[in-house]
This record gives structure tokens, sequence and C-alpha cells, in this order.
């Protein structure tokens, strides 16, 4: 337990309802040796009923499937919570503004979602730590130098003067809204801009033939890590002139870029240039956009479509503990409220965590197993913060700019780079009550397996004090905190490291075997729902191809799976 150190809010932060972590998901008992009952057999079995399993079971809706999941709900990192009939999310809460033809495209228009999104271009809050912003008031002054019609706005002069009394009385945040921070980043989103999706070299994830970038090419900055590209100038001059920024970057924006890859768990230096690059373009640059209740919105929409259909069955809180294979097809053995079952299918979609497949999925080959070994995860927290009545609605939330925060907060380890309103992204709520939404990555290597022992009431001192002084940079009372709910996700977000897309790694580790396909995404975290989508559909469309270079084998729904080709 880490009870020494939250002594600076011993005694401030209130006693809150909430006394222990949020369970999601079932209970098992691993001695129970009973023999399984059989559950039914299928075309195909979803092991894993988040994002990527559910977009999967989506596109084989017309065969007769099963989908499991360990939680007690569907959605996984995508996961809706309600308060009252106000929607918000212990999970995923954005992605990126959909264009062209693709696979996010595709489903949201067959949920009749396609537009019916909110933007968070204009209504997103940008936090600055006081002091790191008076530090860096030189870069400020010079990138204001380069737009003078930035100095004719009054919010500017407003904000500066924010900055000095903030400075002078010891504040330690003030809010800003994110435009008046645009001028900061000029040359960054000048170069960002030369890879989004509509510009001809946007970096694919996972890179894949035909797309934007060669081969080489991702090879190249996928060698390098984004630190270097974007800061180092011996790295630049060994790339491709027409990839490389033009200008040099101040320190302001080596924090955004990191408190960005924060909330994803990712290292500046860790994580490399090409992957570096297509996630700032996505979450830095260009504009998010978001449901109520934020990613789980879409989950339970595939969960309720594919309910309605009759031909998909959901076990909630069902661990899949063996699976093999024979002539036949696929045997899963699960456990579901403490007893054991088995279903056979004649393909099976792993689409939960890989790590936890190399000891259930018998017949992996040593080469994907090693593949999957290199694969490193993070732990990951969400705080629900329930407020007494609504907090910035009228903002998709706040980015948290920080430099050293010494020991302003215990457990800081686990503190939050971003706070979300769930009252503006669920605009049809009409009652008077408010959500905040903490996203707590532990990003550092050596602080993993720290929140599996973390002492509760620690956390949520650590939670108060964080979400207290948000509310008082943007002008709210911290007695509106009614109650701090948290949600642990160990090994939540797996991170992808310089030279692991060059090296295959992820493509190895997501091989067929036999009758048993993957699709979950395994690249840049829990925010980026575009590449879990697309693993989900991939792995669907193996599994088509599958049935079609096996003509034996015989639907089990007959003329159900016709009448829906």
């Amino acid at each position: 337990m880490e009870s020494q150190d939250n002594s600076q809010y011993a005694g401030e932060a209130p006693v809150f309802p909430s006394k222990d972590f949020e369970c999601n998901q079932g209970s098992f008992d691993d001695t129970d040796t009973s023999p399984p009952q059989h559950a039914g057999d299928y075309d195909v079995i979803v092991v894993g009923g988040g994002i990527s399993g559910l977009s999967s079971a989506w596109k084989l809706r017309e065969r007769k499937l099963l989908v499991l999941d360990q939680r007690d709900r569907f959605g996984g990192a995508a996961r809706l919570e309600q308060r009252d009939g106000l929607l918000y999310a212990s999970g995923a809460s954005c992605f990126q503004l959909p264009t062209g033809h693709n696979e996010v495209s595709h489903l949201l228009q067959d949920l009749d979602l396609w537009n019916q999104w909110r933007s968070t271009a204009e209504d997103t809050l940008v936090i600055f730590d006081t002091k790191r912003l008076m530090k860096g008031l030189g870069e400020v002054t010079a990138a204001l130098l380069k737009q003078p019609k930035e100095l004719l706005k009054p919010a500017v002069w407003g904000l500066t003067a924010n900055l000095l009394y903030s400075a002078m009385s010891g504040k330690p945040f003030i809010s800003a809204e994110k435009k008046l921070g645009d001028p900061m980043f000029a040359d960054l989103f000048q170069y960002l801009n030369r890879f989004t999706p509509d510009s001809g070299k946007h970096p694919a994830m996972p890179w894949r033939e035909g797309c934007d970038w060669t081969r080489e090419e991702m090879e190249l900055f996928d060698s390098v890590s984004l630190h270097d590209l974007l800061f180092d100038p011996a790295t630049r001059r060994s790339l491709p002139q027409d990839l490389i920024p033009r200008h040099r970057f101040g320190s302001l924006v080596k924090d955004a870029v990191e408190t960005t890859l924060r909330v994803e768990c990712l290292a500046i230096k860790d994580v490399s240039a090409y992957v570096g690059l297509h996630f700032l373009v996505g979450y830095l640059y260009r504009p998010l956009v978001t449901f109520p209740g934020g990613n789980g919105y879409i989950a339970d929409r595939i969960r309720q479509r594919l309910m309605s259909t009759g031909s998909c069955k959901f076990k909630a809180g069902s661990r899949a503990y063996s699976i093999t294979q024979n002539q036949e097809g696929v045997k899963v053995c699960f456990q579901q409220e403490g007893k054991n079952y088995y279903a056979n299918a004649n393909a099976l979609i792993w689409a939960g965590a890989k790590h936890a497949a190399v000891s259930v999925v018998d017949g992996l080959p040593q080469q994907q197993k090693a593949a999957i070994a290199e694969i490193e995860h993070r732990d990951y927290a969400i705080a629900g913060v329930y407020l007494k009545k609504a907090a910035l609605a009228n903002y998709f939330g706040g980015y948290v700019i920080e430099g050293d925060i010494g020991g302003r907060y215990p457990n800081s380890w686990c503190r939050s780079g971003v706070c979300l309103a769930a009252n503006w992204k669920d605009p049809s709520y009409a009652g008077g009550l408010g959500v905040l939404t903490l996203l707590k990555p532990i990003s550092g290597a050596a602080d993993q397996g720290k929140l599996g022992k973390a002492d509760f009431r620690n956390l949520q001192q650590t939670a108060y004090g964080e979400v207290r002084d948000m509310l008082v940079a943007t002008g709210h009372s911290p007695d509106l905190i009614e109650d701090i709910k948290l949600w642990r996700w160990p090994h939540g977000l797996v991170v992808s490291k310089v030279g692991q897309m060059k090296h295959d790694v992820f493509v190895n580790a997501s091989q067929p075997v036999g009758a048993v396909f993957f699709a979950n995404q395994d690249s840049v975290g829990m925010g980026n729902m575009e590449s879990a989508i697309w693993a989900g559909c991939h792995a669907a469309e193996q599994v088509r191809r599958h049935f079609r270079s096996h003509s034996s084998v015989v639907s089990h729904i007959g003329d159900y799976a016709a009448t829906q080709s």
C-alpha cells in the first residue's frame, strides 16, 4: 500500500461515498475442475467484446455468432456508463473526424450514426501549469510576433493578465480556449498538415501495402523516435528532406506533444516517428469527434443492432480458458458465474488481450508467442467525478499542459492529462447533475504494476486534488464534487515502440492459426478506435476467406444466412 505519500491532502479531501474500485468483470473460480456443459454450436465465436470484437461480429452478422467477454458489460475500453440518465465514458471518449471511404465511415453509416457526432474543434480548453507558462513567456511572445494579428485579440491580453495574476496569487493552473494557444503550435501544425488523410501522405496504422507511405519510408521513420524527428537536427539530416520539419520547435511544443502522447501511455523517446506522426495528426492537429458517453455509444449501438438480428448471442462475465482445434473446427471452454461450459464453432476470432491468448489458445507457433511477448502494455485508470451540478458544460474538456509537478500530487505516477465533460458530450441530458472524467494513464515503465497494489483512498485523494485545481482554474468551486469513482485497467493499453512496426512485431503476433483469427489492434493505445475497427473488419474478412476455402462449412442458421447475404 502507498499510504505514506498522501500526507499533502490529509484532512483536505472530503470522504466520498465510493469506497472501492469499480468492478467490471465477472467472478471466476480457477479451482473448479467440473466437466464443462455444452453451450451450443456456432459459425463463429468472438472472444472479447470490445470495439474490435464487436466490429468483427457486425461484419459477420449473417452468421450464427457467440460473443464472450469477461467483463460484466460489453464495450471493452469503449465503455458506456450512466448517472441518472447522463451518459459518460469510463474509457475511450473520442476519435478522429471520419473522412473518405474507410472502415470507420462504413460502420457509422451502417449504424445510422453518420454525421451525428459532435466536433471538439471549437470547444476544447487547455489548462496550463502557471509556472511552466511563465517560464515559456519568451517562446509565447516569439510565436505571437510571427502572427501579429493575434495581438489584436482582447482574449490574448486577457489571458496575459490572468497569467500574471495567477503567478502572483499562487494559482497552480490557468485555463484558456485551445484556439488561443494555436499560435504557439503554428509551426508544428504546418508540419502535421502535410500528413492528413487527404494529403496523399497519411501514415496509415497499421502500415500496409498500397498506403501513402512506401515500405522504405515507413522503415526509416520507424527506426527513429518521434523526439529525434522533432527535436534532433542530426536525425533530421538522415531522413528524406521532403518528410522532415522545416522549423525548430520550442519547449512548450514539446510539453504539448508529451501531454498528448502520455494520455495514451506513449513516451516521446520510445514511440517511433512513424507511429507518433500518425497519432499527432489524429489527436493533436485534426478535429476529434465524440458521441454521448464517448466511444462506448458506438459499441452499445453495435451490440443492440446485433441483438436485433437474432443471430448473435452475448455472454458477459465469461472467461475463455481453453481453445483447441480439430478437423471440424474450434472448441472453446469458458467459465461463467462459476460454471464451466464449452461451445463449438467453425472459426474463432480472438479480440481480447493477445498476451492472454498465449495460455489459452492451443498450438500457437513459437515465433508468434515470441512476437506477442515483445508487445508492451501499460496500466490505466479512469476517475469519474460526480458533480452536484454541471461544470464545463460548454467544453468538451481540457488538456493539462504541465511542467515539473514535483510533489504537487501524491501518487503522481497516476496523474490526469485530460479532463472531459460528460454534459458537453451528452447535450440531450436535461437534468442538473454533472460528470467529469479524468483520464489517468500510467506511462512510466517503472510504474507498471503499482495500480494493482495502490490504496483506493490514496488514489481517490489524488484525483480530488487534480480535479479541484482544474475546477478552480476554470472558475468553479471544488464544493461541487459529490463523489469520485475509480476504474482500473491493468495492462489496458498497448504501447508501440521504435522498430516494432519495421520488424512486423504486430503483424507476426496477429497471424491466423488454423481457424483462429486475431482482431485486437495492438497499435497506439486506448483512444485509437480507427485501428481497432480496422482490425475487427480485417479479421472478419479473413474468416470469410476461410469459409470460402472450406466449402464444407455449413451454416448453423440455415435459410437466415441466405436471406441476409
